[in-house]
């Protein structure tokens, strides 16, 4: 498998199956950064879907199915091309961290990049000019960080123009139970992508640093979807309806911990709550409980964090709850 720094799409052979590997420029001997990719082409070159995973190097769903999917995927079946990057950022996978070790930067705040900025920075320029730049929609896929577990749900940029309309139409197709509207701030891959005129849908399922039959179907069912959405695929006659028709538009409020302590969940994802219900304690080394956290609103716990040692500030669960049209506009803080 031949490594370079950039690639060429009309380079390769229509109805074929391709694996490459890129190069980040500048990088050598032990810490060269190298990052493989598959380039699937049906019976024609466009339109072009990218789906992406391993933006942080602590979720792993999304990076499992995306190894599986890439030989699963029959190109004489597309309409299109797809280009698959299961890990975009290798060196936080090694390190089985959420940042990059190298400048503790978050990726997945540093798009559409910098190639004279910090290693993140020119990382995310590399990926952004190499793979988001060129394609006609972007499934950016993710999981919740290894602390956590998540509900599946959906992101996508709120406002009215066409580029968001599409988003929003791309959304909807994967089949989810939960749609989250955002308005996102700069710097994530999705959000950029949308900046430069390409629908761009972020997804979360799992979490907890595994990889389960549960995720991995979910996630396969959300690609197949995608790719129909985008019409590069066909449905097969064995295929299923969506399994959600009627989705659940939310907004979320987030509970933190306001101490550091050893943190007891009393409930878990998926379980629906009403305001005040208890959701989890968190206690001083003597067992003291320093801390009850309580639903905000009525809805749904959408994230759960399990690992049970917590600093203040540390995210403990996220409630969903759902939005009428009046207020899908408002601002929603991204994790």
């Amino acid at each position: 498998m031949k490594t370079q720094t950039a690639w060429n799409p009309n380079e390769l052979s229509l109805r074929s199956r391709n694996l490459l590997r890129l190069r980040l420029p500048g990088f050598s001997g032990a810490s060269r950064l190298n990052v493989p990719f598959h380039v699937l082409i049906g019976e024609a070159r466009k339109p072009r879907a990218l789906l992406v995973a391993g933006v942080h190097g602590d979720e792993y769903e999304s990076v499992a199915a995306l190894q599986q999917l890439a030989s699963e995927v029959d190109p004489s079946r597309l309409h299109g091309a797809v280009v698959i990057v299961p890990v975009a950022n290798p060196l936080a996978f090694h390190a089985g961290t959420r940042r990059t070790p190298a400048d503790l930067g978050d990726l997945n705040r540093a798009f559409p990049g910098n190639p004279e900025g910090t290693l993140s920075e020119r990382l995310a320029d590399w990926l952004f000019q190499n793979f988001v730049l060129g394609s006609d929609a972007v499934l950016s896929m993710h999981c919740w960080s290894k602390e956590a577990t998540v509900i599946p749900y959906v992101e996508y940029p709120i406002a009215k123009t066409p580029v968001a309309k599409k988003s929003a139409s791309l959304a909807r197709a994967l089949g989810l139970g939960f749609l989250h509207p955002y308005e996102w701030p700069a710097g994530l891959l999705v959000a950029s992508a949308v900046q430069h005129g390409i629908p761009a849908v972020e997804t979360e399922v799992g979490g907890m640093g595994t990889v389960t039959p549960e995720g991995q179907q979910s996630y396969r069912s959300i690609v197949y979807r995608f790719l129909q959405g985008m019409r590069l695929l066909a449905p097969r006659a064995d295929e299923t309806e969506s399994p959600h028709r009627s989705p659940k538009i939310v907004g979320h409020s987030d509970c933190r911990a306001d101490h550091p302590g050893l943190f007891r969940s009393r409930c878990r994802a998926g379980g629906a709550v009403e305001r005040g219900d208890l959701l989890g304690t968190v206690h001083d080394l003597s067992g003291e409980c320093l801390h009850e956290v309580r639903a905000p609103k009525n809805g749904v716990v959408g994230i759960s964090r399990k690992f049970a040692s917590v600093q203040p500030g540390d995210l403990l669960f996220q409630v969903f709850w759902p939005i009428g049209k009046t207020q899908r506009r408002r601002k929603q803080q991204v994790r």
